[in-house]
């Protein structure tokens, strides 16, 4: 019977305590230091609003919102695609998840006409398809599946918050809604924006707390166990 097993930088062995080498630390360090930077920024953007480009942060952090759960679902998925064997069939796959999230990056800076979002979709996933072509190693592949599996349980977890608890205004008033935002329509997050706000804020902060420590790095149950 097979006990529990655990990737290592040498592949798959039985269960040992990894002590993360200092390019691990620093990865998710920097990892979670840009987390706090998106949490900071939500903050101002709530508390502060004119502080950030004069108030036009207000409208951009629900699209930063609506840009992170395609990039949580994108990355579920190319996730998986680093497990396939390469050749054209995985290609075809790669070509065409891209085409689709490709087409929602546009849809999104389109729609909240900012370049800024546009260049953060595509720099995650070119950082994506190069992880999908040059073959991540396991461990690497392991912490890809915790940041999916912690950002897909905060978002939709925090998402439903929203709905269901009123938050602080703050900076946030009907002048400078008006002003900012004059064509907002009625979706929850458009009539009222500090809900999208503070979820950011504790989205990104929390997130980089499950980033700042580099994980266990346990192995899936059926991967690579040999049978």
């Amino acid at each position: 019977m097979l006990g529990r097993m655990k990737i290592t930088r040498s592949g798959v062995g039985p269960e040992v305590a990894l002590q993360p080498a200092a390019s691990d630390w620093f990865n998710c360090l920097w990892t979670a230091a840009t987390c706090w930077f998106m949490a900071w920024m939500f903050v101002r953007a709530w508390w502060w609003p004119r502080e950030l480009d004069d108030g036009r942060w207000v409208r951009l952090g629900v699209g930063v919102l609506l840009l992170e759960f395609i990039l949580i679902h994108s990355g579920a998925f190319f996730n998986n695609l680093m497990t396939q064997k390469s050749g054209w069939a995985r290609n075809k796959a790669v070509i065409g998840l891209t085409t689709l999230y490709l087409g929602y990056g546009l849809a999104i800076a389109f729609v909240f006409r900012s370049w800024w979002i546009l260049g953060t979709f595509a720099l995650v996933m070119s950082g994506r398809l190069w992880a999908v072509f040059t073959g991540e190693q396991e461990i690497d592949r392991a912490i890809s599946q915790r940041r999916v599996a912690a950002s897909a349980m905060l978002f939709l977890g925090l998402t439903f918050a929203t709905v269901f608890f009123a938050v602080p205004r703050g900076g946030l008033t009907p002048e400078l809604l008006n002003e900012v935002w004059p064509a907002r329509k009625g979706g929850l997050w458009e009539r009222s924006p500090e809900r999208a706000l503070a979820m950011g804020v504790v989205y990104f902060f929390v997130l980089g707390l499950v980033e700042a420590r580099p994980p266990r790095k346990w192995q899936p149950p059926l991967a690579n166990s040999g049978g």
